[in-house]
């Protein structure tokens, strides 16, 4: 390069290259403050060896830089820093290898650099993009730094970072994003911070983080907001998950999906707002998902589904809202937190699984919580929330709750069906009230020992009869196929008669009944 042609700040940078001195054009004006991208990556390429004792580096703030910062495939051995200057062109790094690059408070066109290699940090703190960036196949061993900066590419993707791998942290609290964010097969070694961030998908999707590696946590919360599905299918997190009071808004479609997720701490939802379904089907979390405080809206279809999970904790409790069908099928947990007023008013229980509900609410209580099965009639889900209070020695308990069982099966039954179940539930609740059936039993025995002592009937003439005894006959009557030799040597008449039949027939309905009673429980044991 013909050093006459270099203007006075450009041959302020070249100066000032060889011992990484630092050339400010903040204060400057019009021409004065401009420096062509070809000056910048002449430099870079090593037009001007290092002083001895010194790192040869590009320090340049304030400046603007015209034509393009063509660095693709080359080798960088020192740090860039270029901030708060104004790129006309997209910066190129596509292959290029490079220690830190920072471009903080800059404005830029776009950065591409596929397959980059950035041996430190990518710094666009405070940075504005009217264009892509692009990151697809990097390796950054430092953080990539995107705090308060603005990547404005409405309707398009704005950070393209396909198998990125950064070694420490992704950073990107207070950044505003207008276009999706992808990171499908990304691997972040440290944390991804997205708190107080905001993504406009503008009718795309604003995050697609398929298969998405982090190797700490994934902080979204205190006001992170995304417009448009956030994709985390297939991700695992190392630690916690968490979009604590975050705002998540794609009303009638998906506002996350998380499918087949692994997150090694903790999940949260605590008082995050989310307008679309929250999809978790077959996620793994070794903590807790809490969905407390949170408010789920999708009328219609699912606000959360949360099907084929493992966790160890469920929250569902501190006033959460659920405008639509909360599914939590065959999903296992040890401990489901939930408090009555929070219950979403349609549920999907099927093959749930739990080992403590807490509170540990009345049974009769805890049924209301089955009757919000939208799928109708399922005695599975009585039979797991009887095992959990027998398991607790809440045998009681355990009874109400499969008497509860029986009498919603009633209600699935023809009419002559559910008039014996009726019957059976009246005289001996199913088994389940074997007292109930001890009552009647002694108030029609009374009243026949009554009625029949006072008033004793006749003696069959010509057969042999011991001496009547009013408690005895009654006992003969109603006690199928016993004989204790009174009911065949003595004549009812008029009303007796009936009264007799009348005993014959409860005896054998209160046997019959009684029978199908213990050989459901028997059966159910």
């Amino acid at each position: 390069m013909d050093l006459d042609d270099l203007s006075k700040s450009e041959r302020a940078l070249w100066r000032a290259f060889s011992r990484g001195e630092l050339v400010d054009l903040t204060g400057a004006r019009g021409s004065a403050r401009t420096v062509r991208a070809e000056v910048i990556g002449v430099l870079l390429l090593g037009a001007v060896p290092p002083e001895p004792g010194w790192i040869a580096t590009v320090r340049l703030e304030g400046a603007r830089v015209t034509g393009a910062l063509n660095l693709g495939h080359s080798v960088i051995p020192g740090p860039v820093r270029l901030r708060r200057c104004e790129f006309e062109s997209v910066i190129d790094l596509s292959g290029a290898r490079t220690r830190d690059f920072d471009l903080g408070g800059s404005r830029l066109a776009g950065l591409a650099a596929p397959l980059a290699e950035v041996d430190g940090n990518l710094s666009l703190i405070d940075c504005e993009c009217s264009g892509q960036v692009v990151l697809t196949g990097a390796h950054i061993t430092g953080a990539l730094q995107l705090q308060r900066s603005l990547l404005d590419s409405p309707g398009r993707v704005a950070l393209l970072a396909n198998r990125l791998v950064i070694d420490d942290d992704l950073l990107a609290q207070e950044a505003t994003v207008n276009g999706e964010v992808r990171l499908a097969g990304a691997r972040v070694d440290g944390m991804i911070g997205l708190d107080q961030a905001v993504i406009r998908g503008g009718g795309r999707r604003a995050v697609n983080a398929f298969n998405l590696s982090v190797g700490a946590g994934l902080f979204a919360r205190s006001g992170f907001t995304a417009e448009g599905e956030i994709v985390l299918t297939g991700a695992r997190i190392g630690a916690n998950l968490t979009f604590r009071r975050a705002v998540l808004s794609n009303p009638g479609g998906d506002a996350l999906v998380a499918r087949d997720v692994e997150v090694g701490g903790y999940l949260s939802f605590d008082e995050c707002s989310a307008h679309g379904a929250i999809r978790l089907s077959r996620a793994k979390v070794g903590a807790e998902i809490d969905l407390s405080g949170g408010r789920f809206i999708n009328p219609g279809d699912d606000a959360i589904r949360c099907r084929n999970v493992e966790a160890r904790r469920l929250g569902l409790d501190r006033d959460m809202v659920t405008d639509g069908t909360a599914d939590f099928r065959f999903s296992r947990f040890a401990i489901i937190r939930d408090n009555p007023s929070c219950w979403p008013r349609q549920l999907r229980l099927s093959g749930l699984g739990y080992d403590v509900l807490d509170p540990q609410l009345p049974a009769a209580k805890r049924v209301q919580w089955l009757l919000r099965d939208i799928d109708g009639y399922l005695p599975q889900n009585y039979e797991t929330l009887a095992d959990m209070y027998r398991r607790h020695g809440d045998d009681a308990g355990a009874r109400t709750v499969l008497l509860a069982r029986e009498r919603r099966h009633r209600e699935e039954l023809p009419w002559y069906g559910r008039a014996w179940s009726w019957l059976q539930d009246v005289t001996v609740g199913y088994g389940y009230r074997p007292l109930r059936a001890a009552s009647w039993l002694a108030a029609f025995l009374c009243t026949g020992t009554l009625a029949f002592g006072l008033h004793h009937p006749p003696a069959l003439t010509g057969v042999p009869h011991p001496a009547f005894n009013p408690l005895i006959y009654c006992l003969d009557l109603m006690v199928p196929l016993v004989n204790f030799g009174l009911r065949g040597a003595y004549d009812p008449q008029g009303p007796q008669r009936w009264l007799a039949y009348l005993l014959i027939a409860v005896g054998w309905i209160f046997v019959t009944t009684i029978a199908a009673g213990i050989a459901r429980v028997l059966r159910r044991q």
